[in-house]
């Protein structure tokens, strides 16, 4: 985030939130991905799909085990303190 954007974090917070509860569906939900650690939130994204993605000679053990803390459902990856619009 540049500096100017630091003033109107709430307001982009506010919004993503709103934007989650409004249109995260159980028919159409969002996935969403923490990125504080870009490295890490790399590794669970691209484990995420391989979970998901049907292919032959799948290796489970190589894929590795996705972080529940850095992928999930946009009701359940929050940061610390921020709750869904609505609850």
């Amino acid at each position: 985030m540049d500096l100017a954007s630091l003033d109107k974090w709430e307001e982009y917070t506010q919004a993503k939130e709103a934007m989650f509860f409004h249109t995260d569906t159980a028919d159409c939900p969002w996935t969403v991905v923490k990125s504080d650690d870009k490295k890490r939130a790399r590794l669970n994204a691209m484990r995420y799909v391989l979970h998901r993605l049907p292919y032959d000679k799948k290796d489970m053990g190589n894929v590795g085990r996705v972080d529940p803390l850095i992928v999930g459902r946009a009701n359940v990856v929050f940061e610390r303190g921020e709750r869904p619009v609505g609850s």
